[in-house]
């Protein structure tokens, strides 16, 4: 589904990001492994084989992203398609009861990251022309023209969550901030040829899940024998979704949050 195609992921040392990467390569695209424990993108990269590369990034600081980028258009030629998955928890507790420095942490990688990423992602893709001399701005010229355009030519992935609940105040501010910033994205940028779509995973088997079970364990069992489901959901699950919206399979889609919960929310 994605043979040709350039990806960056943040997040790529592990969980759903790690996921992303594997399922990305296998799909036939080229992609580069951003994280800021570089070690930890570097087994991810290890592991994805040939067509990957690693890189150290702190999505909360402009300097660090513009490079990641810029490295991505100079290893591969181009970029096509980005999942935004770098983030951090915010503390299990009623608001009154956080920190705002801790409050600032949460919100400086998860929105601010996510901000910075989309940036500098869609700069990357305005500048780009195809080989055959598309690209987004070609494609946004196409449409001002009346021309057809058989699909939105780049496609950018954000992580949110169904998060917004009790006791998770700073982590759903952060996530809220992100859907904000892809619904916004997505109408800006739709005539220039870049899709913008977030996921909302619920509780996944992903490290930061673990931590949370170690820390408050029955809080977490709670958690997860709540799904209608009847179990949480995996990384490969929310891989797949990201590639599909990846693809040329979903050219009308964006703006939209799509929510994997297994009937949680419904």
């Amino acid at each position: 589904m994605l043979r040709g195609r350039v990806v960056c992921v943040t997040g790529a040392a592990g969980g759903i990001g790690r996921a992303a990467v594997l399922r990305c390569v296998a799909e036939g695209a080229s992609v580069l492994a951003a994280d800021s424990n570089l070690e930890g993108a570097r087994e991810t990269a290890a592991q994805a084989g040939g067509g990957t590369e690693a890189c150290a990034v702190d999505v909360s600081d402009e300097a660090s992203v513009e490079a990641m980028v810029r490295l991505c258009a100079a290893r591969f030629g181009r970029l096509d398609c980005a999942l935004n998955a770098a983030g951090v928890e915010g503390e299990r507790a009623e608001l009154h009861q956080l920190d705002a420095a801790h409050f600032d942490a949460v919100m400086r990688v998860n929105a601010r990251g996510t901000f910075l990423c989309l940036r500098a992602q869609i700069g990357q893709m305005l500048r780009q022309a195809s080989p055959d001399g598309g690209g987004a701005e070609a494609a946004g010229d196409a449409r001002r023209r009346g021309a057809p355009v058989d699909a939105l030519n780049y496609s950018i992935v954000n992580l949110a969550s169904t998060a917004a609940h009790a006791a998770m105040a700073e982590f759903a501010a952060s996530k809220h901030a992100v859907v904000g910033l892809t619904r916004t994205a997505a109408r800006e940028y739709a005539s220039r040829g870049v899709r913008v779509n977030a996921i909302c995973p619920s509780t996944t088997d992903t490290p930061m899940v673990q931590r949370f079970a170690e820390r408050w364990p029955e809080w977490q069992a709670k958690q997860n024998a709540s799904f209608p489901v009847g179990r949480i959901g995996t990384p490969e699950e929310v891989a797949g979704t990201v590639v599909f919206l990846f693809s040329s399979a979903c050219p009308m889609m964006t703006g939209t949050c799509l929510t994997i919960d297994g009937a949680l929310t419904s």
